[in-house]
């Protein structure tokens, strides 16, 4: 069932769950299906208030037997339950991950994209699959992932007419970078304005404390960066993906 398109009595459930009034991430639960799978099935029939389950199988059968490449006729579902993955853990470790992604600050879109790339075997998702994946417009998809590229989490190339988005190798690594960067900047700041209000002042001493705690983190990050770099190019050489003249 997981990874296959939606049959008539999953489709009569989701009409029923809708007039209990359960949201899409309960159903998705009870139907161990991802919850953007039933959103966009509600959201491309009639939505919440119109959706009827029979007109809905009718027009996927229609879509089916025409056998055409459309975006609503993808399924971008299955990989995500190869190899005998549980429908359930998969699910909730999807809404896991955005979480933690949105700890950091990303947007919920921007979030959203980059859980669904990760949890993709070949690291990698067109913009028509992301658009279908997250029922959102290709404008928003285009603005989330070019803000993902100002972060150096994601990069595009062209596959054919649309974009298509990797995860890199260095990923963490450069965003490593770029949160270094900021706290070299945050100490630099706080010591410079300690000289200009006074180190014997309120002030000045609350600037000091500010540079003194992120140059600490500085040096404690580059020892870091240092290791990791150290280990990072074993493990590629170990995989056979440095020459000798790298």
């Amino acid at each position: 069932m997981p990874g296959k398109r939606l049959n008539e009595e999953e489709r009569q459930l989701i009409a029923q769950f809708l007039w209990d009034g359960l949201g899409y991430s309960e159903i998705g639960r009870r139907l161990q299906r991802p919850a953007s799978t039933i959103q966009r099935e509600v959201v491309r029939n009639g939505g919440h208030n119109n959706y009827r389950p029979g007109a809905a199988h009718r027009a996927a059968s229609e879509r089916a037997m025409r056998r055409m490449p459309a975006v609503d006729d993808l399924d971008v579902d299955e990989e995500a339950y190869s190899f005998d993955r549980s429908p359930a853990q998969v699910q909730e470790f999807h809404l896991r991950l955005v979480a933690v992604f949105r700890q950091t600050g990303l947007t919920r879109t921007a979030a959203r994209i980059l859980a669904e790339i990760f949890m993709t075997d070949r690291g990698s998702l067109s913009a028509t699959e992301l658009v279908l994946r997250l029922s959102v417009s290709p404008g928003t998809v285009s603005r989330s992932t070019a803000y993902l590229q100002e972060l150096d989490l994601l990069h595009a190339e062209r596959d054919g007419k649309r974009m298509r988005y990797f995860l890199g190798d260095d990923l963490w690594y450069r965003a490593w970078l770029s949160s270094a960067q900021r706290n070299s900047v945050w100490a630099q700041t706080g010591l410079d304005g300690a000289e200009i209000f006074g180190l014997g002042t309120p002030v000045g001493a609350r600037l000091k404390d500010m540079g003194q705690f992120f140059a600490f983190v500085v040096v404690d990050m580059e020892a870091t960066r240092d290791k990791w770099l150290d280990f990072f190019e074993k493990k590629k050489r170990a995989r056979g993906e440095v020459t000798e003249d790298a």
